[in-house]
């Protein structure tokens, strides 16, 4: 199989610090996740890098022309109806209101903040893959320590589970906080270490990141990095990766193992 590496973004309205007891208007949420998103378009153009958007269908109703110019050239997915609530018909739903939008079949689906989802669920909706596990440890969030690390088929479900990356053995977790606050050349390390075991990176972040998150009153470690400060370090990250890899959607990359002809 051949390595690739693959980029998603949460794009969801930033409810973020609604978390955290700040109010913020919902015009306010959707104008910062586009603030970011422009900043990310830009170098994926700038180095022809295609990935994949977890777009809630909240923020993909109210952006319609950003999805619909958005899914020419990257995989659109679903994050759900909306990022603060759950409701067991909103797999379904957001991925009828997306493809309406789009006009394409909408493959895959993350649940927000990585919570667990029955999958009877996801599958039921139409979906082939399913990217809601990060197989790590985060305090006050989840404990997936014992899920298996890998890509697999789960049998259960009849889906494909695509977990994002962590390191091998240790399970660091190559999430959007680690890249903004450990060295650079350690985070590279670590990625350049998973993709050599798994054939594969796939790593994660969020639109609103690439905006300006310092007037915001939420905790320093998501707003150490931001705006165009971000935007630099991620640029070396394409270019660094970019010298030995290709990168590719995440049902792209299933097109190439041939799990995605085998459910679609």
């Amino acid at each position: 199989m051949k390595k690739q590496i693959l980029l998603t973004f949460d794009l969801e309205e930033f409810d973020l610090p609604l978390e955290f007891g700040y109010e913020i208007s919902d015009e306010d949420q959707i104008n910062i996740s586009n603030n970011g998103l422009q900043r990310i378009l830009k170098l994926l153009s700038k180095y022809n890098v295609p990935a994949t958007f977890f777009t809630t269908s909240f923020y993909a109703n109210r952006n319609k022309e950003i999805i619909k110019n958005l899914s020419e050239n990257h995989e659109i997915a679903s994050h759900s109806k909306d990022h603060s609530d759950f409701r067991e018909t909103d797999p379904l739903d957001s991925k009828v209101e997306i493809e309406r939008i789009t006009g394409k079949k909408v493959f895959g689906f993350r649940m927000p903040h990585f919570k667990e989802i029955d999958l009877s669920l996801i599958k039921g909706a139409g979906y082939s893959y399913d990217s809601s596990i990060n197989p790590t440890l985060i305090p006050g969030r989840y404990n997936n320590l014992l899920v298996q690390r890998e890509m697999h088929y789960d049998k259960r479900s009849n889906l494909i589970e695509i977990p994002v990356s962590v390191s091998p053995i240790i399970r660091f977790p190559l999430f959007w906080i680690s890249f903004k606050n450990i060295p650079l050349p350690v985070y590279l390390y670590m990625c350049k270490r998973s993709i050599l075991k798994d054939s594969y990176l796939h790593l994660y972040f969020h639109s609103w990141e690439f905006a300006d998150l310092k007037p915001f009153k939420i905790p320093w470690y998501i707003k150490t990095l931001s705006g165009n400060s971000l935007s630099e370090r991620f640029e070396k990250l394409i270019v660094e990766l970019r010298k030995t890899w290709d990168f590719s959607t995440l049902s792209g990359f299933l097109d190439t193992t041939g799990y995605l002809r085998f459910f679609s």
